[in-house]
């Protein structure tokens, strides 16, 4: 552990759904009131981060419809200064089957642009919502799921759909690409399924998700690591790179008492290894570019930050926020940890360039225990002093 990172807070005024974070470091929020007159604005906002200032900047803003939902989820494109959302539409047009839920907008210097639209939720309840939204790697293509168990995949930028829409059945609760971009996973609580970005054919499915112990689980995140990069988080003696093709998983106990993170191998489908992350559920989790860091927050209000090759605890937040942690994201370089709530704050964590080791750690308690004996020792010699002038 470090002695506590830095941080910074922007007072968002309106509840955080989903960070995005771009090539340039700019960082995007989503989120707001929802349909309805909550007086609470739905809005996309841009800001750059000034560690000088200690600060997030407001670079531009795009406050959205009160008839209509306020962004779920969002996705950055991984080259251009553009991101897709999922806005559910007003209730009437939901009613009818044509909610264009997609939003494409391009991201000017000092304004928000409104692009395409299109459909991605087949439901026709207000009650459902797309979840989560991901790019390839090249960013020819974006792949959303919602709650209606709609996995929907589309071309970039004219968001026609790649291929029909998958039934995945339950929720789908994540979504990502591996880094060749021809696997999409897509995770529901009883399965984690890889599809061909082809044509959507099945690559491999595991289902009746559960610890080592037996507890039943359910699938709660899905992200791919780089290939064949060095995820060890800047420690001075850094482990052998990870095998290449590593999926992680958030595995949360359905009895709500525990949380685990699960690595896989893609080449065998099999586990590399699963760490106990605590008793909270997990309802945030992030992943950084370059594969080095992960960090998840918690039900309990915690967020960890881990080094993403050996799952070693490298800091934990506790009272990260006031209320539920609804989104987490890392910064350009690994420099820093965003994270959004719905108490509509955004806290911003400076991450140091390199983390100490457990060597470093346990020297730097001995340190400090030393010193501790040495003041004790001081303090003991000056009573017995003390005490002999006395006598």
């Amino acid at each position: 552990m470090t002695a506590g990172l830095e941080r910074y807070t922007l007072a968002a005024g309106f509840p955080i759904a989903c960070i995005g974070v771009g090539q340039s470091g700019e960082v995007v929020l989503g989120g707001g009131g929802g349909a309805g007159r909550s007086g609470v604005q739905n809005k996309l906002a841009v800001y750059s981060i000034n560690d000088k200032k200690r600060e997030l900047k407001l670079v531009s803003e795009c406050v959205l419809s009160s008839d209509e939902d306020s962004p779920t989820c969002l996705a950055m494109h991984p080259t251009e200064r553009a991101l897709v959302c999922s806005i559910n539409r007003d209730l009437e047009k939901i009613k009818q089957g044509e909610n264009s839920n997609w939003r494409l907008f391009t991201l000017g210097k000092r304004a928000i642009k409104a692009g395409a639209t299109a459909k991605s939720i087949c439901s026709t309840s207000d009650n459902d919502y797309q979840r989560c939204i991901a790019f390839s790697p090249s960013g020819g293509l974006v792949a959303g799921g919602s709650t209606d168990g709609t996995l929907a995949v589309a071309s970039y930028p004219s968001l026609r759909p790649a291929f029909p829409f998958v039934d995945a059945v339950n929720e789908i609760n994540d979504v990502d690409f591996d880094p060749s971009g021809k696997w999409l996973a897509a995770a529901t609580d009883t399965e984690l399924r890889i599809l061909s970005t082809k044509d959507a054919s099945l690559v491999k499915a595991i289902d009746d998700p559960h610890t080592r112990g037996g507890v039943r689980a359910v699938f709660r995140f899905a992200k791919f690591g780089p290939a064949g990069e060095d995820s060890k988080a800047g420690a001075k003696d850094a482990a052998p790179t990870e095998p290449k093709g590593v999926l992680y998983t958030v595995l949360n106990a359905r009895s709500r008492k525990g949380a685990y993170i699960v690595q896989w191998s893609t080449d065998k489908w099999t586990q590399i290894a699963m760490r106990y992350a605590g008793s909270s559920s997990i309802t945030s989790f992030a992943l950084s570019r370059s594969g080095r860091l992960l960090a998840f927050a918690t039900a309990s209000l915690q967020i960890v930050v881990c080094d993403a090759h050996s799952l070693r605890v490298l800091e934990r937040i506790r009272a990260a926020h006031g209320f539920a942690i609804t989104a987490l994201a890392f910064g350009v370089g690994d420099r820093h940890l965003i994270s959004g709530s719905a108490d509509e704050s955004c806290h911003v964590y400076a991450l140091p360039a390199a983390w100490p080791t457990p060597k470093d750690r346990a020297l730097a308690l001995a340190r400090t225990h030393a010193r501790i004996i040495a003041v004790l020792i001081v303090l003991l010699v000056a009573i017995i002093l003390a005490l002999a002038l006395r006598g």
